[in-house]
């Protein structure tokens, strides 16, 4: 079980820090044969809030975290769209709850979903859903941030990591207005192209070329 802390939950996990504007964001990542854990601290003054009436619709309706990643690590590292293995996981606040959502541009498995914006129109993910089995915890410190610790069966994710094996992947936070109803700002650890917002389509592309390297030891 996760209680909040970092350094009480992950001891010995080096952490990743970014800044963009005046929000700040700490994560870190581990796992273990069953799970993905990955943690986020984030500095904001209207901590955990999102305006999304559906689940799909969080990573544009205010604060979330997000892990982006390609699990195939053969992929083309230059790939400017994402491929096969590619997946995104937002985690948000759904009208008090937190949920966790599995984005896949190319899936086998269909439960697909349409994203239409004022550029681009019938953007379409194979896969969206709820990752119903996992486990988050919440810890606000209204007026200053939050932190969210996620355990993400890899079984819902269809892959296991393969020790020191360079894989690309991401991390970062969405940051809404005061109101918590519009994302308004986007901060990732590696990806500097995510000045864009008020589009629902570019706000959930995934771009591989600008993720880091990520090696599970």
């Amino acid at each position: 079980s996760f209680s909040g802390n970092f350094d009480k939950d992950f001891p010995k996990i080096q952490r990743i820090e970014w800044k963009k504007g005046d929000s700040e964001v700490k994560a870190l990542m581990s796992y273990d044969d069953k799970n993905l854990y990955i943690g986020w601290q984030v500095n904001d003054k209207t901590p955990w809030m999102n305006g999304a009436k559906e689940f799909v619709q969080m990573y544009s309706e205010g604060d979330t975290v997000d892990f982006q990643f390609g699990s195939n690590p053969k992929a083309d590292s230059k790939r400017a769209d994402a491929a096969a293995g590619d997946f995104r996981i937002s985690i948000g606040n759904l009208q008090g709850k937190p949920v966790a959502v599995l984005y896949c541009k190319q899936s086998d498995v269909k439960k697909s979903r349409s994203f239409t914006s004022g550029v681009v129109a019938n953007y379409t993910m194979d896969y969206v859903d709820v990752i119903s089995d996992a486990k988050i915890e919440v810890k606000i410190d209204n007026g200053k941030g939050y932190v969210v610790e996620a355990a993400i069966p890899f079984s819902a994710l269809g892959f296991k990591p393969q020790p020191d094996t360079g894989y690309k992947g991401d991390l970062g936070a969405t940051f809404g207005d005061p109101a918590g109803q519009r994302t308004r700002l986007r901060a990732y650890w590696n990806n500097q192209q995510t000045g864009l917002v008020d589009d629902v389509v570019f706000e959930l592309q995934m771009v591989p070329k600008n993720w880091a390297t990520i090696v599970f030891q």
